[in-house]
C-alpha cells in the first residue's frame, strides 16, 4: 500500500512537470508571436475603436480609427479624417492586443493614401512634426514616393491659379499628419 502512494505521488509529480513545460512553452510561442507584431496590424484590428494618440511634434488626437494600412492610419472624429503616419506616432491609448493577422494586410502605403488625397482634390492642412503649430493649408497636388508636393492657399478657397501663393514640396518624414478639408475642396 506504501508503494501504491509513492507511484501516485510520482505520477502527479511527473504530470505537473508536464504541466509546467507546456505553459512555459506556450508562454514562449506567445512572446514570440507578440514580437512579430506590426502597430499597423494592431490599427487595422481596432478599426471603430477610440483611441488617443500624441504624435511627432506635441500633436494629440482623439477620435475612432476608420482605416489603416502598411505605415499609416486614418483617425475620424467630428466629421474630419486625418491620416496619420505610423512613423510620427510618440504614443497611443485605448489600442487593445488584438491584431489583424499578415495575410489580411493591406499592401497600400502612405504614398497611395496621400496620392488618393491628391486625386480628390480635397483641401488638407499638413501637420509638420518639428511642432504643434508648424502646419500647411492647400490641396495635395502630387504623390511622390517619399514626398508631396501641397498648393498653399486659404483654406476657405478653392484650389485655383490666383488662389496660390506657392507649392511646397514636404517629405513623408517630415508629417506629422494631415487632415483632410472634405471632398471636392480644392477641385
Amino acid at each position: 500500500m506504501r508503494w501504491d502512494d509513492l507511484f501516485a505521488d510520482m505520477e502527479a509529480q511527473l504530470a505537473a512537470a508536464r504541466y509546467r513545460d507546456i505553459e512555459l512553452e506556450a508562454a514562449e510561442l506567445t512572446r514570440a508571436e507578440t514580437s512579430e507584431a506590426l502597430l499597423e496590424d494592431r490599427f487595422a484590428a481596432h478599426i471603430g475603436h477610440r483611441v488617443r494618440a500624441g504624435l511627432r511634434g506635441g500633436l494629440v488626437l482623439e477620435g475612432c480609427i476608420a482605416s489603416a494600412g502598411t505605415d499609416w492610419t486614418v483617425v475620424e472624429d467630428a466629421g474630419s479624417e486625418t491620416l496619420v503616419p505610423i512613423h510620427a506616432i510618440d504614443w497611443v491609448e485605448g489600442l487593445g492586443l488584438r491584431r489583424q493577422s499578415p495575410e489580411q494586410r493591406r499592401r497600400l502605403g502612405l504614398p497611395h493614401a496621400i496620392r488618393a488625397l491628391a486625386q480628390a482634390r480635397a483641401g488638407a492642412t499638413v501637420h509638420l512634426a518639428s511642432g504643434p503649430a508648424v502646419l500647411l493649408e492647400g490641396t495635395v497636388d502630387r504623390a511622390g514616393r517619399d514626398h508631396l508636393d501641397l498648393a498653399l492657399h486659404p483654406h476657405d478657397e478653392f484650389r485655383r491659379r490666383r488662389s496660390v501663393r506657392s507649392v511646397r514640396t514636404v517629405p513623408y518624414a517630415a508629417i506629422a499628419c494631415v487632415v483632410a478639408q472634405g471632398q471636392g475642396a480644392g477641385s
